[in-house]
């Protein structure tokens, strides 16, 4: 029995000296050193999901161009630029407005080991800069008829956007990609005299946050094969 107690303590020094030198490997234990971004390719791609308004909106003309930089297929900086016109004609009311926009941000690719390929989540802060008027607004009642008409007012908002998407490579260094996002408006949006109808990146001038989606088709230029 004595023996016993004799073999059980020697073990339980023996485990407490191994604890003690294993968290002390763990302290000094080096760091894993991070692998440097390296800037693998730039993509420049055109928004074809803006083709569809010639048919679905076609008070709208409007064209947008993206650039994102690919860094280690891990990270993206994007930038995003675009301009849009309007030109309603309704039965009490003309609407006309024209500018521009541009969104910075950046995408993070959720994919493992990070491949050319891309399915993540990103961010962007927007701003619009655009004239809208009206003319030709008429009221009635059962009395008089009233044509009145608001000059060209210049604008800006501000907004935050939140997307997610992915892109696909169909032939070497040409890809697919779509988009889905979240515009929340930050700034600007309630300045104007009248409300605008649609703000250029942004949408729908009366709503606080849009929903929208993308179709974009990118060309790759590629950096840094051999790394």
């Amino acid at each position: 029995m004595a023996s016993f107690k004799y073999i059980f303590s020697l073990l339980l020094i023996l485990a407490s000296f191994s604890f003690s030198f294993g968290q002390e490997d763990e302290l000094y234990a080096p760091e894993e050193e991070k692998e440097p971004l390296i800037l693998k390719g730039i993509k420049i791609g055109v928004n074809v999901g803006r083709f569809t308004d010639f048919q679905f909106k076609p008070e709208r003309f409007s064209y947008e161009a993206s650039f994102d930089f690919n860094l280690s297929n891990k990270y993206f900086g994007v930038v995003e630029a675009g301009y849009s016109e309007i030109n309603l004609e309704k039965d009490n009311y003309t609407y006309i407005s024209d500018g521009t926009f541009i969104k910075v941000g950046m995408d993070y690719n959720m994919l493992k080991k990070y491949p050319s390929d891309y399915l993540g989540m990103g961010v962007r802060l927007g701003r619009a800069d655009f004239t809208h008027s009206a003319s030709n607004i008429t009221f009635e009642d059962s009395h008089w008829l009233d044509i009145m008409s608001v000059d060209s007012e210049s604008h800006n908002t501000y907004w935050l956007e939140i997307s997610f998407g992915l892109k696909g490579e169909l032939i070497k260094n040409v890809y697919f990609g779509w988009g889905a996002m979240a515009k929340i408006a930050v700034s600007g949006r309630k300045d104007a005299a009248f409300q605008p109808y649609d703000i250029p990146g942004y949408g729908k001038g009366s709503s606080g946050v849009n929903l929208g989606a993308n179709y974009y088709i990118y060309y790759q230029i590629p950096f840094n094969k051999d790394k």
